[in-house]
C-alpha cells in the first residue's frame, strides 16, 4: 500500500516538474522576443512615415508576370528606424504638396527559390553592423501573386517623413 502511495507520489512530483521546466522554455524566448522586438512594430496608420510598397515579377525570361501594391504596411517604432532611413543611401530632401519632406526609396531583389509559390507578405530587413542585428523595418501585407523558383522579385518601398 505504501509503495503505490510513493509511486504515485513520485508521479505528481515528476509531472509537476515536467509541467514547470516545460512552461519555461516555451514561454521564456516568446516573452523575450515580444518584449525586444514585436511589440514596437506598429502600423503606418497615423505615424511619422507615409509608407507604400509595390512589388514586381517578372519570369526567368524577363516578361512581367505581376505587380502588386500595398499601403497595409507596419513599420519597427523605434530611433534606429528613423537613424537607417536619414542615412540611406537612397535618401533624399523634396517638396511634397508644398511641404519639405524626406524621402527615401528603397529597393530589394531577389531571384526566387524553391519553396513558397504565393507571395504575400514583404518585409525589408536591413543588418546593423554596429549592432550586430537584423532588423526589420518594414512589413507589409498583400493580395498576392503567384511565384515559382527562377522568378525575379523586385520591391520597391516608398517612404516619405518629416
Amino acid at each position: 500500500m505504501l509503495d503505490l502511495k510513493m509511486i504515485k507520489l513520485n508521479f505528481q512530483i515528476n509531472l509537476i516538474a515536467i509541467f514547470t521546466i516545460s512552461s519555461i522554455l516555451f514561454f521564456t524566448p516568446l516573452l523575450v522576443y515580444s518584449e525586444g522586438y514585436s511589440n514596437r512594430v506598429i502600423s503606418t496608420n497615423n505615424s511619422p512615415y507615409d509608407v507604400s510598397m509595390q512589388y514586381q515579377i517578372r519570369n526567368s525570361s524577363g516578361n512581367l508576370v505581376c505587380v502588386v501594391e500595398s499601403t497595409a504596411i507596419s513599420y519597427f517604432d523605434s530611433d534606429i528606424t528613423h537613424e537607417y532611413l536619414n542615412s540611406h543611401s537612397n535618401h533624399k530632401i523634396i517638396e511634397k504638396n508644398n511641404q519639405i519632406v524626406n524621402y527615401v526609396l528603397i529597393q530589394d531583389s531577389w531571384t526566387q527559390g524553391k519553396g513558397d509559390s504565393f507571395l504575400s507578405a514583404v518585409k525589408h530587413i536591413a543588418e546593423d553592423h554596429s549592432r550586430g542585428k537584423l532588423f526589420s523595418f518594414f512589413f507589409a501585407t498583400t493580395n498576392g501573386c503567384a511565384v515559382q523558383p527562377g522568378d525575379m522579385v523586385t520591391v520597391y518601398w516608398k517612404i516619405f517623413y518629416l
